[in-house]
């Protein structure tokens, strides 16, 4: 798995990580709990524990979040992970952390999550309105070739408000067990990636479709990840038609595939809102040059007109437009 993204406070021995000292192992917030799991399959997990010593951790994540509180700020800190989880792991509570913190195996640091161990479910499904303000961080995270690894469905509101997915790897490690269809989708029964901020992340190798793919993503954000050889294309819009949500997409790398496939290979989007799309590049083996018009606009058919602001975006080592058609 690339490591060129991976920065910032990731020491884990001395356990220091996403969430600060962690001798504790999170700084104390009030009424907030911090619940461990231990969810390989030869680990020391086990539901049937209150989950908030690391000694005696739970067995699944799902468990976990069963016992975390909806707006209490817990923390479910994973120690090590592969199976135990066997369906989707539905998030429907608000101001939730998971974070995986280590492995204690060859795939150190990051916490590997394929559901049952057959990737026969997305990993994370965050559900509508009910999922506002989790983070999701530290995960190697594998499905199958027909499911996401992070998908949205309904709740009590159509859209997931202020998420952040950070320092997580989409089916980019280069083994071919994880493997997935997209790395995060938002566009099933029209909901949404709404006010979510997806940075710091990998997606590619391994994924069968797109890296990110979605129909409304308003007040969002995507910035400073990779985009390693999607199969399809690195971040993608769906539908044409009105107007629709779309996220400022600042800084991201794009590997492209080669021959290269068609127009939009980078960024496809179809409609708008005003999304900021800048300061993106899109590298390709060999000579510097990239074909086939790697970043894509149709939201009004006239590269002036477009209805998001296009910035400096490099394709090799050229700035390159938008294509229209």
């Amino acid at each position: 798995m690339s490591g060129r993204l991976f920065r910032g406070p990731l020491t884990f021995k001395g356990h220091t990580n996403f969430l600060g000292s962690v001798s504790g192992i999170v700084p104390d917030r009030g009424n907030a709990r911090t619940f461990y799991v231990d969810s390989t399959s030869w680990g020391s997990g086990s539901d049937s524990r209150q989950g908030t010593d690391p000694n005696y951790p739970l067995a699944t994540i799902a468990k976990a979040l069963d016992l975390a509180v909806s707006g209490r700020n817990d923390y479910i800190v994973v120690l090590n992970s592969w199976d135990n989880d066997t369906t989707t792991i539905t998030v429907e509570k608000t101001g939730i952390h998971i974070i995986g913190i280590n492995g204690n195996n060859h795939r150190a640091p990051w916490c590997w999550i394929k559901i049952n161990g057959d990737g026969s479910d997305a990993v994370f499904t965050l559900k509508g309105g009910d999922a506002a303000n989790v983070e999701i961080a530290g995960f190697t995270l594998g499905a199958d070739a027909s499911h996401p690894c992070i998908t949205t469905a309904a709740g009590t509101s159509t859209n997931l408000i202020y998420g952040w997915l950070h320092h997580l790897s989409f089916a980019a490690t280069g083994d071919a067990a994880f493997t997935a269809q997209d790395g995060l989708t938002g566009y099933s029964g029209g909901n949404g990636l709404d006010g979510i901020l997806v940075e710091d992340c990998v997606f590619g190798y391994e994924l069968t479709r797109d890296g990110i793919r979605f129909i409304n993503f308003y007040d969002g954000l995507i910035r400073n990840n990779i985009f390693e050889m999607s199969a399809y294309m690195g971040i993608r819009q769906v539908t044409g038609g009105a107007a629709r949500g779309m996220p400022d997409i600042i800084g991201n790398y794009f590997k492209q595939k080669i021959p290269a496939l068609d127009k939009g290979s980078a960024i496809y989007v179809t409609d708008g809102g005003g999304g900021m799309i800048a300061f993106n590049q899109v590298a390709e083996n060999g000579d510097g040059t990239c074909d086939n018009d790697p970043y894509v606009d149709l939201s009004t058919g006239v590269a002036d007109t477009t209805l998001n602001a296009w910035g400096w975006n490099l394709v090799g080592t050229a700035k390159g437009e938008p294509a229209v058609t």
